[in-house]
């Protein structure tokens, strides 16, 4: 936060992340975040070397998962047809058993998951306010942001012209999106 001249209150408005959680992060008082990816764009540094001290700060970092070393971190990538036989490492201390990657095969609607990106989801996790996720509209595979709304929720992009999806029977929740690297 230092060398990009944030402060709490700052980064918490760039990153949509609330103040407590920031302020909780810095304090060593919590362990990680949901919103990690969200506070790695806005400082523009690496996730994983944010989330797990793995790799340059600046740049992004993807060797730690698709370079296997323990298969109990192992999990399948996958794509709009079903898993692959790639696999990539899941970040360590979470279950194999919730977690899928993806890579994206087109630009996504959102800035921060360009075309090649390696997105990881928690398949388990329900979204709240200003989440990314990962959905499956049309058999095409997109990052959005999760909005709440009375019904099971809505998805958006960053372009306010597209209309927002219903999640509704044609829209697939693959997620919500803990990791992502640009290839």
């Amino acid at each position: 936060m230092q060398s990009r001249n944030f402060s709490q209150g700052t980064l918490a408005k760039a990153s949509r992340v609330s103040q407590s959680t920031i302020f909780k992060l810095t304090k060593g008082t919590s362990k990680g975040s949901k919103k990690i990816v969200d506070i790695a764009h806005a400082l523009k540094v690496n996730p994983d070397w944010l989330a797990r001290g793995v790799g340059e700060m600046e740049g992004e970092s993807i060797s730690s998962f698709i370079s296997p070393s323990d298969s109990s971190n192992e999990v399948r990538v996958w794509n709009k047809e079903g898993e692959t036989e790639n696999i990539v490492n899941l970040p360590e201390g979470k279950s194999v058993s919730t977690w899928r990657a993806y890579i994206l095969d087109r630009n996504s609607g959102c800035k921060e998951a360009p075309v090649g990106s390696i997105v990881i989801v928690d398949t388990a996790v329900k979204p709240r306010a200003s989440d990314l996720v990962v959905a499956m509209i049309s058999d095409m595979i997109s990052v959005y942001r999760f909005l709440p709304s009375n019904g099971p929720g809505l998805l958006s992009v960053d372009d306010k012209k597209v209309p927002l999806f219903d999640l509704s029977e044609s829209v697939n929740l693959l997620g919500l999106l803990f990791f992502f690297f640009v290839i």
